[in-house]
């Protein structure tokens, strides 16, 4: 399997604690201030701009003082952002707020961040040749699964990724058949008029209350078609695609053949696959996946050489190519 290395994204862990000390009986100061967190989902060694306001108390009013793992690093009247630097992936980076308001009440706050990690990845079931060092694409009408590998430890150790709870979301709607207890890949066949895939995926550990977050957008791409030279000692030269002109030579013949990247089928010769030869617009061949080109007679000139591939399934699957070949000219 081919996979890609899409996106590695943020996840943190993040607790809210409401210590008050109360100066007055009949109120509740702990629900005076909120806590605006940007991003929300910081990653690791991330800026974090934390932001406080307030209906029910004045904080350009009040002495704000903010620690970080136990420094004092900003205090002052009305410092209501803060912004620091999450640490290293599953470190714990501590925050706390001491707010003290122009009436003497005593406000504080504390906040957990630890940034775990999450690998989102995907790969298309599409065909590619033997031996294809790059990436199979995803296309119309394929199948396509995203696989999310989480990096997420307790007491050292990382856990399982069949041991988290995950909650896939594609384009803004939860998948629910695909969400639950160790459900780390998620596969779909894309329907006959595809939008771009905006997936997302939130991993929750249910003994170390972590939270992991990743994201990735990819659009369906056109198949297409490359041609090759078969030559009948050394096989098929992939390092030389046929576009352009060909200049045949002192040789009678060539034997081409089409690779259709990317159609969503397993093989070259997949029933499926409609092969359909030209030369200079009039058909040729005998619709399969490589044709005999010779040379009649002493006759010289340039021929157009075309293929059409077509998948009789899934009619958004379809590409076209061609190369002039010139043939009895030196």
């Amino acid at each position: 399997m081919k996979y890609v290395i899409i996106s590695v994204f943020f996840a943190f862990f993040l607790i809210f604690f409401g210590l008050t000390s109360i100066v007055f009986a009949q109120s509740t100061l702990s629900t005076q201030v909120n806590v605006d967190v940007v991003p929300s989902s910081p990653g690791p060694n991330e800026q974090v701009t934390v932001t406080l306001t307030s209906f029910q108390t004045d904080l350009d009013k009040a002495s704000i003082t903010w620690k970080v793992n136990g420094k004092t690093v900003l205090s002052g009247r009305g410092q209501k952002k803060f912004t620091f630097n999450t640490g290293a992936m599953n470190t714990t980076t501590s925050l706390d707020i001491f707010i003290t308001t122009s009436g003497g009440q005593s406000i504080s706050k504390s906040l957990r961040f630890r940034p775990v990690d999450v690998d989102l990845m995907w790969q298309a079931d599409s065909y590619t040749p033997p031996f294809y060092k790059g990436k199979a694409m995803f296309t119309f009408q394929d199948k396509i699964t995203f696989i999310a590998v989480p990096h997420i430890f307790s007491g050292g150790v990382e856990l399982s990724a069949k041991n988290l709870i995950y909650k896939w979301t594609e384009n803004g709607s939860v998948v629910d058949y695909a969400s639950g207890y160790g459900k780390n890949s998620f596969s779909f066949v894309s329907p006959l008029i595809s939008r771009p895939i905006n997936m997302e995926v939130e991993i929750t550990s249910p003994t170390t209350n972590d939270i992991a977050h990743a994201s990735l957008n990819i659009a369906a791409t056109d198949p297409m078609i490359i041609l090759y030279r078969k030559n009948p000692l050394y096989g098929i030269q992939f390092q030389n695609a046929l576009n352009g002109k060909f200049d045949l030579n002192d040789s009678k013949e060539i034997t081409i053949i089409g690779i259709p990247y990317f159609f969503g089928t397993k093989t070259l010769g997949s029933p499926d696959l409609d092969y359909k030869w030209a030369i200079n617009g009039l058909p040729a061949g005998n619709n399969g996946s490589q044709e005999v080109f010779r040379q009649t007679g002493n006759q010289t000139g340039t021929s157009n050489i075309s293929l059409s591939i077509e998948n009789a399934n899934k009619i958004l699957e379809l590409a076209s190519t061609n190369f002039n070949l010139s043939f009895g000219q030196k």
